[in-house]
Order: C-alpha cells, then structure tokens, then sequence
C-alpha cells in the first residue's frame, strides 16, 4: 500500500480562500441545499473518480472537497447553519415559522439577496 500524498496546508488553504472570495458574490438561494447529502447521492456518478489513481481524478476529487468546504462556510455565513434535508429536498433544520431572509424578500425584488453584500456594506 501506498501513502497518500497530501498538499501542503498553506496551499490548500490559500485555494480555499480564494473560492470562498470568489463565491461571496453568489446569491443565497445557491447555498440553500444539503451539500451533504447531494455529495453522498451522487457518489456513484463519480466512484471511478474517486478510487482513481489518476492525478487528474485526484485533484477533481480534492476540488470535489474544496467546493463542498466553500458551500458549508457560505451557509453558515448566510443561514447561521448548515442546510439538511430530507431525502425529498425539504430542509428542516431550520427554526419553526422562520425562513431565509431570501425566501422573503426575492418574491417581491427583482434584485437577488446576497446577505453577505449587505453585510459588507454595512461594515465600511
């Protein structure tokens, strides 16, 4: 058996970084799912991927990780939590009677809710 060969930390965390920058821009809605749950019903669309020995599918698979990682820090971010839901798509592990503000807001506004643009607005 062979060891894993894993990247160096400060690397890994500067891509991570900057995919989490570039997706502050994203609108709420697109982090409003259970990444879980979505990553594990589609394992099997990707299982050659994983258990490749190709460096191609290796990184796919640690941009699989990373990408995931970026969506768990945006909604926590956004929604105070992170999204689960039911094998059907509900989510519900949200306060009973409360929504996301832009389940709301975005009914009404042609313009999206990026809570994270709010907040940055407000900070300066």
């Amino acid at each position: 058996m062979k060891k894993i060969k894993t990247i160096k930390p400060l690397t890994l965390m500067k891509k991570l970084s900057n995919m989490v920058e570039d997706s502050m821009n994203m609108d709420d809605e697109d982090f409003f799912y259970d990444r879980i749950h979505f990553m594990t019903s589609n394992y099997d669309n990707d299982s050659e991927v994983y258990k490749s020995n190709d460096i191609k599918d290796k990184v796919q698979v640690l941009d699989y990780g990373l990408e995931t990682i970026t969506i768990l820090i945006n909604q926590i971010l956004r929604f105070n939590r992170i999204p689960y839901s039911t094998k059907d798509g509900v989510v519900y592990n949200f306060p009973k009677g409360e929504v996301p503000k832009f389940q709301i807001d975005d009914v009404f506004n042609k313009i999206r809710t990026n809570t994270l643009k709010k907040q940055k607005r407000i900070m300066k």
